[in-house]
């Protein structure tokens, strides 16, 4: 289930991060002064999610700034590993300021920018992927923000981790591994969707991404222009989504829509019961069930509490 041994997976994650600081320097000298919320979008998701692709998609529009995973900085998280054994922040504290400072442009350093290729900036798109337990307080704190939530199955998401070696090392089996992680997404989504601030939020499913691109790519991108005219006819380089993201550590090729899903078929039944056991528990049996694929289309998604 691990897949890659562990000399492996060290590889592929120094590779990554080689070339990801390779030109901090030149990624980091850019004019960023137009404090004005309404200009910087916050992708509100959780690891192995496809927040990165979606990012790199929206910010490949001239102009556009990427700030990357702001929320790590304060507990200095740079990889997955520490990830899997901290905790997530859930209420105000040094994460919740940083992502605020994200949001008017006022962060910069070799791990917000490491995707960064704009010099002047007019718009910034912001993800994060430890901050779902703060999602409530950013959308409430600042209504001017366009925020995506991006979703994506929970086993999926916990296949993808085990598979890297991104686990809490005191866990025992690989079947405690994959419900830990479904476990923890399941508690925090189900709470910060049913957070009355977060209604204004947009939901989106990675595999809606990954399966009906233009359609969705159409719904983020409307979504972002009612906020604010900066976003409006967007020059966005849609082809993107055919290659893997720049944290896609172990795929460097294209990969049909149906491979970037997965599949469920090798898990064993008592995981797949439990997960969706926990998917009911949270109030998100609606949205998720024993396929990796949504049980409702995009449409379905632009109102989350109907899925409770």
């Amino acid at each position: 289930m691990r897949g890659d041994p562990v000399s492996t997976r060290t590889r592929h994650w120094t590779r990554w991060r080689r070339r990801q600081l390779r030109d901090a320097w030149r990624r980091g000298s850019h004019i960023d002064v137009l404090g004005d919320e309404g200009r910087t979008s916050w992708i509100c998701s959780w690891q192995r999610s496809g927040s990165t692709l979606l990012a790199e998609v929206l910010a490949s529009s001239p102009g556009t700034r990427l700030i990357y995973e702001p929320a790590n900085l304060p507990a200095g998280i740079v990889t997955g590993e520490a990830a899997a054994v901290a905790a997530m922040p859930t209420g105000p504290g040094g994460e919740l300021d940083a992502v605020e400072r994200s949001l008017r442009g006022r962060v910069r350093g070799a791990w917000v920018d490491q995707l960064c290729d704009c010099h002047v900036v007019k718009r910034r798109v912001v993800k994060d992927v430890r901050a779902i337990g703060l999602l409530d307080l950013v959308a409430a704190r600042h209504p001017h923000v366009p925020i995506v939530v991006l979703v994506r199955h929970p086993l999926s998401i916990a296949l993808s981790a085990v598979a890297l070696g991104w686990t809490d090392p005191h866990l025992g089996s690989v079947e405690d591994q994959l419900l830990s992680e479904v476990r923890r997404w399941t508690e925090l989504h189900g709470a910060a969707l049913r957070a009355p601030s977060v209604t204004r939020a947009l939901l989106v499913a990675y595999e809606h991404l990954v399966t009906l691109p233009d359609s969705t790519l159409d719904r983020v991108t409307a979504h972002l222009a009612a906020h604010h005219p900066a976003w409006r006819n967007l020059d966005i380089d849609r082809h993107r989504l055919d290659a893997p993201s720049s944290t896609s550590f172990r795929r460097t090729t294209p990969r049909s829509p149906s491979e970037w899903i997965g599949t469920f078929e090798h898990v064993q039944r008592a995981v797949l019961d439990e997960t969706v056991a926990m998917l009911d528990a949270a109030g998100l049996g609606a949205l998720y069930g024993r396929s990796p694929e949504p049980l409702v289309g995009p449409e379905a998604l632009s109102d989350a509490p109907s899925l409770r």
